[in-house]
């Protein structure tokens, strides 16, 4: 299929495409279409009727395949590896389309398309957006090849912390962006609520809820503990826990213990729709992310900047890069990692907070966080690498 006449080609590559947990990825797939073609690499095509594209060209390994880079690993101490028929496929496509830049989400799978860029001498652009920007720096066969991809690739970090993260291994200032993915405000309407302050006051019931997976960093345990002693002195609020995952049944023994299980609910797995009615519905989001014990991190979860855009009054931590996304005490709260006793102040802050705050945090996230508007810089982005020079 020729590409669209006056229009770039660009490749976005995943190993696994894709997950729902990465709809930002499609989302900016779509916002970049107006003045790009985007076509698809992937090992792992899966969920192609959420997502659905025009040209996607898979190749995965089979069980010989598998094999072959295990022992290549072992044999070259390299972190990452392709076999030999993923990478002639994907340069025969990339070169059949006329691809004029490859675009990798997540460092590692960068790792997969650099030798391919590199030999066609296409451009790479590649996005850090946590844990590979965190955790996989432990390890010194990823970080010894991170030298090489940041030689040769742009590199998009999702924060300003991220980006300071990567600076003492290799990633240089002037191949570097920092692009807030952002979220589709028009999906996350602003919701007038009756003030938080006069709710509480009067006695009533507040809702307060936390959409996310029941992962380490994700931070439940800590929630539930100062939830349980916020109930003590507010008994009629409830807390909706959204998400699956691991941790789940930990958290639900957490509430037991806690005698606190009639005043939380669990909803399990959320689809898009119950996500924006779940927050319509709720008056304060919780987010407590921490860093894990092997060093995994957030970048910033796109689920507070659409709590923000509703208008919910929101309560996280100082974790990575979600301080750029909130100013503590304008517009939402945040506390260290895993103090509960900090938790619990903050929510007995509740009561007297600013009125005004929701609205503060909705045109935060218009002004910095729109993904209309950061889909636009994402194309500046793409101008700039592939016609250079970056140097």
């Amino acid at each position: 299929m020729e590409p669209e006449k006056g229009k770039q080609v660009v490749a976005v590559y995943l190993r696994y495409f894709l997950s729902p947990s990465e709809t930002f990825v499609y989302r900016q797939l779509i916002g970049i279409s107006s003045v790009f073609e985007p076509i698809v690499l992937t090992a792992f095509p899966c969920n192609l009727d959420l997502y659905p594209v025009d040209r996607l060209y898979a190749k995965g390994k089979g069980l010989v395949g598998r094999v072959y880079t295990r022992l290549q690993r072992m044999a070259t101490g390299r972190y990452t590896s392709i076999t030999v028929r993923q990478r002639n496929y994907w340069k025969e496509k990339l070169a059949e389309n006329r691809v004029g830049l490859i675009h990798a989400h997540f460092g590692h799978f960068g790792l997969d398309m650099l030798e391919i860029a590199a030999s066609l001498g296409i451009p790479l652009l590649v996005t850090f957006h946590g844990f590979d920007a965190s955790k996989l720096l432990r390890d010194p066969k990823y970080t010894r090849e991170l030298k090489d991809l940041f030689d040769y690739a742009h590199v998009i970090t999702v924060s300003e912390n991220m980006a300071e993260r990567l600076a003492p291994y290799g990633a240089k200032p002037s191949k570097l962006s920092v692009h807030y993915i952002g979220v589709p405000v028009e999906d996350f309407e602003f919701v007038e609520r009756r003030p938080l302050g006069e709710k509480i006051k009067a006695g009533e019931k507040v809702e307060f809820a936390q959409v996310s997976n029941f992962v380490e960093k994700k931070g439940h345990r800590y929630t539930v503990e100062a939830f349980a002693r916020h109930l003590k002195e507010y008994p009629k609020h409830r807390l909706t826990f959204a998400g699956d995952g691991p941790f789940r049944s930990e958290i639900e023994s957490l509430c037991v213990k806690y005698g606190i299980e009639g005043n939380v609910r669990f909803t399990g797995r959320v689809v898009k729709g119950q996500v924006s009615e779940l927050m319509r519905d709720a008056d304060v989001f919780l987010h407590h992310s921490v860093t894990t014990k092997d060093g995994d991190m957030e970048g910033i979860p796109t689920v507070i900047m659409e709590a923000m855009s509703t208008g919910l009054v929101v309560v996280s931590t100082n974790h990575s890069g979600i301080p750029e996304l909130i100013d503590d005490g304008v517009e939402g709260y945040l506390v260290d990692e895993r103090d509960v006793d900090g938790y619990v102040r903050v929510l007995a802050r509740l009561v007297n907070g600013d009125p005004g705050m929701p609205r503060k945090a909705r045109e935060k996230i218009e002004r910095k966080f729109n993904m209309s508007t950061q889909n636009l810089a994402l194309q500046r982005i793409y101008k700039k690498v592939i016609h250079g020079p970056v140097d």
